[in-house]
């Protein structure tokens, strides 16, 4: 620049000079001296417009003011991530936008309406379904519920820098619902969704997870930097104070503690695994790669694809399928390595195992993603959504037996993928091996819990902001030991986890399956679907009836004396008809009658459940 400002003050004479003596130039020097120039002025024009073909370049953008955003700021997402800081983060919305967010008029979210949500859930799950209502289009409890989450336009500020005319939406699905009665919701961020092309720091969408499952606010954050440091491919973490503000009805109204959690997109695929073209699934479905037929809009419904597959990438998945579920032994251990990377596989499931991470792929369900890469065309697992592992998955067992969690199989419902792989005897010993290797290493007793107090001692000074007793339950909720209202102590957990699964690997314990236990949950909340949930609506009516009459009946003989009122206690129903209908019909009658009335009730109750209970319907 110094340069250039000395040229435009002390501008270069053409052609030497010495005295007054000029030496003229020939006309064709000046035609080559011109040609030269223009050359020059090209390639100057041409480096900038070259410079980076090839990379992936995220576009300038400005604000509405015509500043520069964040994304020409800095597009280092480096910055944003790492368990070592609490970053704040502030949204800003306007009521009409904000509207946009809420469910539909008329949803239902009390703990009825969720009640018959899970009813319906847990019907699809016995059916062999997909875990989705035909309410709504997202997948999951809220789906099951009506709700469809909406954006809304906004702005916000993350980490200092502004960033305008966003958008914003609820997410999740049991902690939505948590989070609709304590206030305290998820929230998505997408930056590309109002200004086409528009990213945070090389980011197209940010998500914030509001912890409602988890009061010790960092089950996540590990679960995520120990997949990383076995090889999995996930997303980076942090931690947020969220300040929540909508023009006209709340101004920088703190929302608490979050957890900031990198997107699993183009993007992050294109960072993981160098490039971006090949199929990314979200499944959401009771199995894992279930077998569905030939027709690939099964498969759309169930796998919910994020990416745009080709028509070679579905058959892929298609045959996978069929292979899984169809193959025979020999065919299947032999053709098994061409379509999963089963090396990487093994990690994953050693990870979730020791994690007694259930609500996720080891339930069968959804909170996982999978992706076939276009380069070597096998899949890969991803983790997603993991606030409730380290054993706190309370759907599933109890405390002790999901901290004895069966490492060869534990899976909780039913998982042809990992019984074949772990069928196959090379297979289950490699498995066997990372989780001796992890519990040495990055699951070493001393090195997680370690790194427990480093995150506690950057959270215990901001965990306040989720309310006055959220340090207490923290402290609880670390403990190296359990406490009544905190039974999943994240250091008690990993104490027990080590000496469940080194006695597991010694063949000196036996670990517990909850997938049986998980069958006869399921089928014990089938009598809630259909005409059952009458049946069981209807017991404490009929129990209180007889109650009712069992204490009028006793009332009433003790008017004639002690003998009547003791018979009629000890002798319910027989004893308070024979007195009010025989005895004395002027002190018993009306008690006898509703003694009747009670018992038969109870009597028409029985018939039904022996009906129903013969399959009656």
């Amino acid at each position: 620049m110094a340069a250039r400002e000395d040229d435009r003050m002390n501008p270069p004479v053409i052609g030497p000079t010495q005295g007054n003596s000029c030496r003229k130039v020939p006309v064709s020097e000046c035609h080559r001296a011109g040609i030269l120039g223009i050359c020059v002025a090209l390639v100057g024009c041409l480096v900038p417009a070259l410079d980076g073909v090839g990379q992936e370049r995220n576009p300038v953008t400005t604000d509405r003011d015509g500043r520069l955003s964040a994304t020409a700021a800095t597009e280092d997402a480096d910055t944003l991530f790492g368990l070592d800081r609490v970053i704040d983060v502030e949204l800003n919305i306007s009521a009409e936008e904000w509207a946009k967010l809420q469910p539909p008029d008329g949803t239902r979210l009390d703990d009825a309406a969720v009640g018959r949500a899970f009813s319906d859930l847990i019907g699809d799950a016995i059916r062999g379904g997909n875990f989705r209502s035909e309410k709504s289009t997202r997948p999951g409890l809220a789906g099951y519920l009506g709700v469809d989450h909406q954006y809304g336009q906004a702005d916000v500020t993350i980490d200092g820098e502004a960033i305008r005319s966003v958008g914003l939406r609820y997410k999740g699905n049991g902690t939505f619902v948590v989070g609709h009665k304590t206030g305290k919701y998820s929230f998505k961020i997408d930056f590309n969704e109002y200004r086409n092309g528009a990213s945070f720091r090389g980011l197209r969408k940010l998500n914030l997870n509001n912890q409602v499952t988890d009061p010790s606010m960092m089950r996540e954050a590990l679960s995520y930097e120990l997949f990383r440091a076995v090889g999995i491919p996930c997303s980076r973490v942090n931690f947020a104070r969220v300040y929540l503000t909508v023009a006209g009805l709340k101004e920088r109204a703190a929302q608490g503690l979050y957890t900031i959690v990198e997107q699993v997109d183009k993007r992050f695929l294109k960072n993981r695994f160098g490039e971006a073209d090949g199929m990314l699934l979200k499944p959401s479905t009771f199995g894992v790669f279930r077998y569905l037929g030939e027709d690939w809009a099964d498969y759309e419904v169930a796998y919910i694809p994020k990416t745009t597959p080709t028509e070679l990438q579905q058959q892929r998945l298609i045959a996978f399928a069929k292979m899984l579920h169809q193959a025979d032994d020999d065919a299947f251990a032999a053709a098994i390595e061409e379509y999963l990377n089963v090396d990487q596989f093994l990690r994953f499931l050693a990870m979730n195992v020791l994690l007694s991470n259930l609500d996720s792929f080891l339930g069968g369900a959804q909170n996982y993603y999978v992706y076939l890469d276009s380069a070597s065309n096998r899949f890969h697992f991803l983790p997603w959504d993991m606030d409730i592992s380290f054993g706190a998955f309370e759907m599933q067992g109890t405390p002790s037996t999901r901290r004895n969690l069966s490492i060869d199989e534990p899976q909780t419902s039913k998982n042809r993928l990992i019984e074949r792989i772990l069928a196959i005897s090379r297979y289950k010993q490699t498995y066997h091996a990372y989780l001796r290797q992890y519990l040495d290493t990055h699951f070493a007793q001393k090195k997680v819990n370690a790194e427990i107090d480093r995150v506690a001692a950057i959270l215990r000074p901001v965990i306040r902001a989720n309310g006055k007793e959220a340090p207490g339950r923290f402290e609880k909720a670390i403990a190296e030991s359990p406490s009544l209202f905190e039974p999943h102590a994240l250091k008690f957990f990993v104490i027990k986890r080590h000496e469940s699964v080194r006695e597991q690997l010694a063949h000196e314990r036996t670990g517990d399956t909850l997938g049986n236990e998980g069958e006869e949950f399921a089928g014990l909340m089938q009598w809630f679907t259909g005409p059952r949930i009458g049946l069981f609506l209807g017991l404490p009516v009929v129990l209180l009836l007889n109650a009712s009459g069992w204490l009028w009946g006793i009332l009433a003989g003790f008017r004639k004396g002690t003998r009547w009122g003791l018979l009629n206690a000890a002798f319910f129903p027989l004893a308070p008809l024979l007195y009010g209908f025989l005895v004395r019909r002027d002190l018993g009658k009306w008690s006898a009658c509703w003694v009747l009335f009670a018992v038969t009730s109870m009597v028409i109750w029985l018939v039904l459940a022996v009906w129903l209970v013969g399959d009656g319907v």
